[in-house]
């Protein structure tokens, strides 16, 4: 009896032109969904990997949301997930980040013109 060989299940490493492309449309993504918050009264920056220049090929995007109408509070990610075409996110809110970590979210932010 033959046992049949399972294809190896491992990811091929992306090249540094597919982690490239990936960047651009994680900066593109972020930079319409913040315009979009912005268009809604929402103040958001960008933080984590892709603020700091570190964003990875298994990276999400960090939204450090600062300020928004009561009403909007969980419509962000519906908006957010509209302008990510299908780049994983995470939305954090300044208003719930416990004291103890505020300087971990806080350190290294930028605005969507500062993502390039």
């Amino acid at each position: 009896m033959k046992i049949p060989v399972l294809p190896d299940m491992r990811a091929a490493t992306p090249t540094r032109e597919q982690v490239a492309e990936r960047r651009a449309r994680a900066v593109a993504g972020a930079k319409r969904a913040l315009l979009a918050l912005e268009q809604r009264g929402v103040q958001a920056v960008v933080t984590g990997s892709l603020a700091a220049g570190d964003f990875g090929p298994d990276s999400d995007v960090d939204l450090l949301v600062t300020q928004c109408p009561r009403r909007l509070k969980y419509a962000i990610e519906g908006i957010v997930e509209d302008c990510m075409a299908g780049i994983p996110f995470d939305i954090i809110y300044l208003d719930e980040i416990p004291a103890w970590r505020m300087e971990r979210f806080t350190r290294r932010t930028v605005d969507a013109q500062s993502l390039r």
